[in-house]
C-alpha cells in the first residue's frame, strides 16, 4: 500500500481497510494473510474513546504520535494484544482498530476479534510500531483482490465510559461477512435439553 493511503482522514483510512489484506511474515519465511472484515475508527485528543484522548502522551500509545501507515500495538488485560493502524499525519495522534480479518488459507482458528487476529498473526508489542506501507518489518498491508465491499456501520463496541463518544457511527465491517456469521448461527444445530 502507498503511504499516502494512510496520512488521511482516519474515518475514511478505517473504512477503506475493510477488503485490504493484512500480512506477517513468520520467521520459517511463510507469509500469513488475512483480509480485514472490521475496524474502528478512534480520532485521538477529541475521542473520549481514544487512548490519546485529550493529549495523553505516556510510552504505551507513543505510536500513536507517528504518521500514518505505523502499527500501534497494546497490550490489554494482562493477556491479549491488540493492533491498530495509525492514521493522519505526526502529531496527530489517529488511528484504526483492526477487530477482524478472514483467513486466506485453510486450517486457522477464527480470527474475528482483535485479540483472535493478533494471536493467530503472531502479533505482539515487538511489532508496535512498524511501517505497514513495506515489506521490510515483516508486518504489512496489501490491497485486496476484490471490488470495494459493502459496509455494515454501527457505534463501537465496549467503550460505554466514552460518553456521547460512545454512540459514534465509527465500527466498519464487510456485510457479506455479518451475513455469513448469520447463516453460521442460524444453520447451527440447537443444543438437546437434558431430561431428568
Amino acid at each position: 500500500m502507498p503511504v499516502s493511503f494512510f496520512r488521511r482522514d482516519t474515518e475514511l483510512v478505517a473504512r477503506e481497510l475493510i477488503g485490504k489484506v493484512l500480512c506477517r511474515r513468520l520467521p520459517d519465511g511463510r507469509v500469513l494473510r488475512g483480509e480485514i472484515t472490521e475496524t474502528e475508527a478512534y480520532l485521538g485528543v477529541k475521542d473520549a474513546a481514544a487512548h490519546t484522548f485529550g493529549g495523553r502522551r505516556t510510552d504505551r500509545v507513543r505510536s500513536m504520535y507517528k504518521a500514518g501507515g505505523h502499527a500501534y500495538v497494546y497490550f490489554v488485560y494482562g493477556m491479549h494484544f491488540c493492533m491498530n493502524v495509525v492514521a493522519q499525519h505526526e502529531g496527530c495522534p489517529e488511528a484504526a482498530l483492526l477487530r477482524g480479518v478472514r483467513m486466506l488459507d485453510e486450517g486457522f482458528p477464527p480470527t474475528d476479534g482483535p485479540a483472535k487476529l493478533c494471536k493467530v498473526m503472531s502479533i505482539d508489542r515487538k511489532d508496535d510500531g512498524v511501517r505497514l506501507w513495506t515489506r521490510a518489518d515483516g508486518l504489512w498491508i496489501e490491497e485486496g483482490s476484490g471490488a470495494r465491499p459493502r459496509l455494515h456501520v454501527s457505534a463501537r463496541i465496549g467503550v460505554d465510559y466514552a460518553g456521547a463518544a460512545a454512540a459514534w457511527p465509527l465500527r466498519f465491517e464487510n456485510a457479506e461477512f455479518i451475513k455469513t456469521k448469520k447463516a453460521r448461527i442460524v444453520a447451527s444445530p440447537k443444543r438437546r435439553r437434558r431430561t431428568r
